[in-house]
């Protein structure tokens, strides 16, 4: 049986009944274990490219993403997050109701250890989303979905080895 026909099938089912994500991040210096353990985030800065998007973006990226942070970064040293965001491409509604469509995010992430200012750790960050006709609510609301998809990618890529 060629697989091909049975691999494109699922993926159309896929983007026709929910969404479906793909990492694109990597880490350019790893936290360190002691950091991971014993780092939690206080503050959370963020620069923006020329990006189309709401006013209230800025708000809401900072409390999603806080609150990511908050279920995995639990120590007692504090941190600022320092991001920046070059990339965010919000799903077409029309498109995505008829076929499917994709939220992308790319951008970097330093965590900065507050009593220094010394970088602790440095990552890349990219997600892209993709939803199909039933996912056309989630998709709609982007800059959250892609705001609390930051903030899990930093929760795997620094925070992971401290559970």
């Amino acid at each position: 049986m060629n697989r091909y026909p049975l691999l494109a099938l699922a993926g159309a089912a896929v983007c026709l009944s929910g969404c479906m994500s793909m990492s694109r991040s990597e880490t350019v210096s790893p936290l360190s274990t002691d950091w991971a353990a014993a780092g939690r985030v206080d503050e959370i800065t963020l620069t923006k490219g020329d990006l189309k998007v709401t006013p209230e973006f800025d708000d809401i990226f900072k409390a999603k993403v806080k609150a990511k942070l908050d279920t995995c970064a639990k120590g007692t040293r504090p941190l600022r997050l320092e991001a920046r965001i070059d990339r965010l491409d919000k799903a077409n509604p029309v498109i995505t109701t008829v076929v499917a469509g994709a939220n992308v995010l790319r951008g970097e992430a330093q965590l900065i250890d507050i009593a220094t200012g010394k970088t602790v750790a440095d990552y890349k960050v990219g997600k892209t989303i993709v939803g199909g006709r039933f996912a056309i609510v989630v998709m709609g609301e982007a800059e959250e979905q892609l705001s609390t998809a930051f903030g899990d990618e930093i929760c795997k890529q620094a925070f992971a080895a401290a559970k």
